[in-house]
């Protein structure tokens, strides 16, 4: 999930009234948040109130026993039941990784962890009882009936700048991991995000071997979750040899097609993907049945046609527990137009529940939303009848307006969604 302004990368649907709903307009949202003031709001009985919670370059919530009590208990005190916590980005995971030191060229075990760096005062100024940030988070959180997800923000991307062998430490043991554009260049999301190749087997094994590592090392862990790197692909993607030779392959010697948007070649290169969604649920479910699978994609067919992110056949296909579309607008009328064209595309296959609890933009680039806005957006998610949301990100709780209308919102505990395997 990008940390930078999404409101303009990522609006397929721009702004403006409801164009098929009878609330259209502006005027439309403001009457119905009158209609269902907060003082007569009907409190659901269970809903998703979620944060995410990035590496910590963004936040200091990891970094001390004392921060991760504090953390948790604002949490519990604003009526959150759910964190969605990094845990990897940057080439590093969150706890140390044997999978990561086996494909890497770190020096020691202790080296893969994005929070080696504060362990020498991560006692300071408060003694954790198990000395694990991670195992802090989630037994203090438990503690508090909230619910704590893996989000494995980076997926298949390698780094947000050029990567290569002699500045990644992944493909530093695995150069041919590296994907290739149509122009035989590394291929990347407008010159920003750059990935490994996400159709090469030995890739997604890897992304597989490390996050079934994640739910056994925590097995009390409640879910992971992908992003809008997980299952995904730059559209220009796909052009190594590796992935040419298994197209041709399939395609009685014919290489792929220079225009990376043909119909035939995108099909493909998505049921790829597609695939490995359900490997990835399925892995999940076999390794720790009641660990809850979610994805955070942007919104569709932009995902789509950027990001080779088909969650529609995801949803339909019954692999996402939680499905939580980035739905980051900064005014509430663009948010809940984006939020209604998110609900027509899910189609849930028989006996199937799956919650849905679109992202709100809390915060970004250094910034906090304003707070009636959030407000505005919170509302709008009960009036279309979510099941509630998740905040990007944490650190916009710092704000006393964020605060307030939070309090305003979640004036009562609610359970989290059950999830109907």
């Amino acid at each position: 999930m990008n940390k930078k302004d999404q409101t303009n990368s990522y609006s397929p649907l721009g702004v403006g009234g409801f164009s098929n709903s009878p609330f259209r307009g502006l005027g439309g949202i403001l009457l119905l948040l009158l209609l269902f003031g907060l003082n007569n709001a009907v409190q659901a009985k269970s809903e998703v109130r979620g944060v995410w919670v990035p590496d910590p370059q963004y936040t200091d919530v990891m970094k001390s026993y004392k921060n991760v009590v504090d953390f948790v208990t604002t949490l519990d005190t604003l009526n959150f039941n759910s964190v969605f916590v990094v845990s990897y980005a940057l080439n590093k995971t969150l706890y140390p990784s044997k999978v990561l030191l086996k494909n890497t060229n770190y020096p020691s075990i202790d080296s893969t962890s994005l929070l080696t760096p504060f362990m020498k005062t991560y006692n300071e100024p408060r003694k954790s009882p198990s000395g694990d940030p991670v195992r802090d988070l989630i037994s203090e959180a438990h503690k508090r009936n909230i619910k704590v997800f893996f989000w494995f923000e980076f997926g298949f991307m390698a780094d947000i700048k050029l990567a290569t062998p002699q500045n990644n430490p992944i493909l530093a043991k695995h150069p041919e991991w590296l994907g290739i554009g149509n122009d035989g260049k590394p291929a990347n999301y407008n010159n920003h995000d750059y990935y490994f190749n996400s159709y090469n087997p030995k890739v997604q094994k890897f992304l597989l071997d490390l996050i079934t590592e994640a739910i056994k090392k925590y097995p009390d862990v409640d879910g992971i979750q992908g992003d809008d790197r997980l299952p995904a692909s730059c559209i220009n993607s796909g052009y190594d040899k590796k992935t040419v030779k298994s197209y041709q392959k399939a395609h009685k010697g014919q290489s792929p097609p220079q225009n990376f948007k043909d119909s035939a070649w995108m099909r493909w290169r998505l049921d790829i993907l597609n695939n490995f969604g359900k490997t990835l649920y399925n892995k999940v479910k076999a390794t720790q049945p009641n660990v809850m699978v979610s994805f955070a994609p942007n919104p569709y067919p932009w995902c789509k046609d950027n990001l080779m992110q088909e969650w529609p056949q995801w949803v339909s296909s019954g692999i996402c527990d939680l499905l939580a579309v980035q739905c980051y607008r900064r005014d509430s009328v663009a948010y809940a137009n984006t939020v209604k064209a998110a609900q027509a595309n899910i189609h849930l296959p028989a006996g199937k529940k799956m919650t849905f609890a679109p992202g709100v933009l809390l915060m970004v680039s250094g910034q906090i939303s304003d707070a009636k806005e959030v407000k505005k957006q919170l509302l709008t998610n009960r009036i279309l009848n979510s099941d509630g949301e998740i905040l990007f990100y944490n650190e916009g709780l710092r704000s006393p307006e964020v605060r307030k209308i939070i309090k305003e919102v979640y004036t009562e505990k609610v359970k989290f969604p059950k999830i109907k395997n």
